[in-house]
């Protein structure tokens, strides 16, 4: 009787267990860059980290919980490839969340990615930080999670899938200043994609500025090159953006084209003023290559980024990547993206775009996956 009740709660257990399961999964990208007026002047080779692909290691969970129902978690770090330390931001500063899947949807509670971010990335054929992310940073809408956050995401209707953001300013005092509205729009239909995003975040005073969601990730390392950076202690300002595109594959061809806008005050209560740009892009696919060109121009700054990418196996890549950077006043862009904080050390001191200057950075990468 003890042995039968033992191999049923061994069954039983394994029952439970199949239901469940938890991934580990991470991606790499380390290469070699030569850049060109790094700094405005100086030009040097360095060791670059997530120039295409950001370095990071994830772990996700799910559990069925029946009649349809499932529960969900996700927590995801950096990983810096260069000295084999984590971010300044926070140890799982991407993606520290839980959520339910339902035939209504998905909602999630906890911090994870802005849509604006992620629609920005999804445009183009041939994309990865040194072209999403870079753009993002130049025109100042570089908020690349939301804290505090609640998001719905719909289920696919008719190729329509929609998304809803709300960052809690967790500010006893005024629940409006340091929240933030986020959404997005996605139709796809066969070889078309069309997609748009937006945020709007409420500015916050010093005394909330850290823990706000518009003191994001993004502004407190000092890269945002719009309004003033958010640092600890100092304000994070008002911010209206937005993201539109269309993506179209034609077999092997890819093309993409996206419009982009950032208004950003430059003080609390202050007007905002606004940035505007456009980006088209082009892929290639051709056996186990995969061409790319991208061209980004805003307020007469332009960034051109070329990428070749070999597929050695279906996780491991070899990335040749080049970036042409022709910068005027009013936006920045960096030729090449690394994607590390400063935590415990940075890839390159003084590594910067430069104001009136042209700036190309050349390297090449080996990237993957698990």
């Amino acid at each position: 009787m003890k042995k039968s009740l033992i191999a049923l709660a061994a069954l039983a257990a394994t029952a439970s267990f199949a239901q469940s399961s938890v991934t580990i999964y991470g991606q790499f990208d380390a290469g070699v860059y030569s850049l060109s007026k790094a700094n405005g002047t100086d030009s040097r080779v360095v060791y670059g980290d997530g120039a295409t692909f950001s370095n990071v290691l994830g772990f996700r969970g799910t559990e069925d919980l029946g009649g349809g129902l499932k529960a969900n978690f996700q927590l995801e770090t950096d990983v810096q490839t260069n000295n084999g330390g984590l971010n300044q931001n926070g140890l799982f500063r991407r993606q520290a969340n839980v959520s339910v899947d339902s035939s209504f949807g998905n909602v999630k509670l906890g911090i994870t990615t802005n849509p604006i971010i992620a629609t920005n990335g999804a445009l183009m054929p041939v994309s990865g930080n040194s072209v999403s992310t870079v753009t993002s940073q130049a025109l100042g809408y570089a908020d690349f999670y939301t804290k505090n956050a609640v998001t719905y995401t719909s289920p696919n209707l008719g190729g329509l899938t929609a998304q809803l953001q709300y960052g809690f300013s967790n500010n006893i005092e005024s629940a409006k200043d340091g929240s933030v509205v986020a959404g997005s729009l996605a139709y796809v239909n066969g070889p078309l994609s069309i997609r748009y995003a937006m945020q709007d975040r409420k500015e916050a005073a010093a005394n909330t500025a850290n823990s706000a969601p518009n003191a994001s990730t993004a502004d407190s390392v000092g890269i945002t090159s719009g309004a003033p950076a958010v640092v600890a202690g100092k304000a994070a300002f008002a911010k209206q953006s937005q993201v539109l595109g269309a993506r179209y594959e034609m077999g092997d061809l890819s093309l993409g084209l996206a419009y982009l806008e950032n208004k950003t005050a430059a003080a609390l209560g202050g007007a905002k003023t606004k940035v505007d740009g456009y980006q088209a892009g082009v892929g290639y696919t051709m056996g186990a290559w995969l061409f790319g060109a991208t061209y980004t121009n805003a307020e007469k700054s332009s960034l051109t980024n070329l990428q070749a990418r070999y597929s050695l196996s279906k996780r491991t890549s070899l990335i040749a990547q080049a970036g042409f950077a022709d910068n005027k006043a009013t936006v920045k862009f960096s030729p090449i993206a690394f994607n590390t904080g400063n935590s415990p050390a940075t890839i390159t001191d003084t590594y910067a775009a430069t104001a009136n200057t042209k700036q190309s950075g050349i390297g090449l990468a080996l990237a993957h996956s698990f």
